[in-house]
């Protein structure tokens, strides 16, 4: 018989999201959540699931994704003001589950993403997936700020840039940190994507900072 405690934990902590009544629980002055060393179990999944839906004055939320993916939440984050998400663009469930977070926040101000390369497989993340058609729903109104730290080549962060500022019609401020591996031509190749070539901006008034990581 092979013992596995991580499985162990894993169907102790289900027994006890699925049993126990949290009507009690109310988290009503919590102002920041930041969750780091994220998994995708159901018992943490739902665990941040309940801290979400008892916390109705959250205004700032930090969390490494890695590899989770959120469908939706028990809640909408009515007061969240500053959303900073770890996330993977390549890998799909990532993305899907930033724009989940993203969707349930209708007053955000300011969204922080630092990338990061996964070497494992992952479930790529299909070139089309941030096309602006398929975001009709999608509302920024409140948004001022969008910074991304940490960027490399990828043109899947290109089209989530211009998705932001098709979206958001008072967005001040977008704030890209390129990766120290990211050359000049490549720089040069996205400023002309950004500045130069036609697509839809919401806010005449946005300025576009470009920075190298030091």
């Amino acid at each position: 018989m092979r013992y596995n405690p991580n499985e162990a934990i894993s169907q102790t902590a289900k027994k006890l999201f699925d049993v126990q009544d949290y009507s009690y629980v109310k988290l009503d002055h919590l102002n920041e959540l930041e969750i780091t060393n994220f998994s995708n179990m159901k018992p943490v999944m739902n665990f941040l699931k309940l801290l979400l839906s008892k916390s109705s004055m959250l205004k700032k939320v930090r969390v490494v994704i890695n590899g989770v993916m959120l469908h939706e939440l028990p809640a909408s984050l009515d007061h969240l003001k500053h959303l900073h998400l770890e996330i993977c663009l390549m890998e799909q469930d990532e993305i899907s589950s930033a724009l989940c977070m993203i969707r349930s926040s209708p007053v955000l101000k300011k969204i922080v993403f630092k990338m990061y390369n996964k070497k494992l497989p992952v479930r790529r993340t299909p070139n089309n997936f941030l096309d602006l058609e398929n975001y009709s729903d999608l509302k920024l109104d409140h948004l001022e700020t969008l910074e991304i730290e940490m960027f490399s080549k990828s043109p899947l962060v290109m089209d989530f840039v211009k998705l932001v500022m098709a979206k958001a019609p008072v967005l001040k401020k977008v704030r890209i940190q390129l990766r120290g591996g990211v050359s000049v031509d490549e720089e040069l190749k996205m400023l002309r994507s950004l500045v130069l070539l036609p697509f839809r901006r919401a806010s005449p008034y946005a300025k576009l900072v470009v920075e190298r990581y030091n």
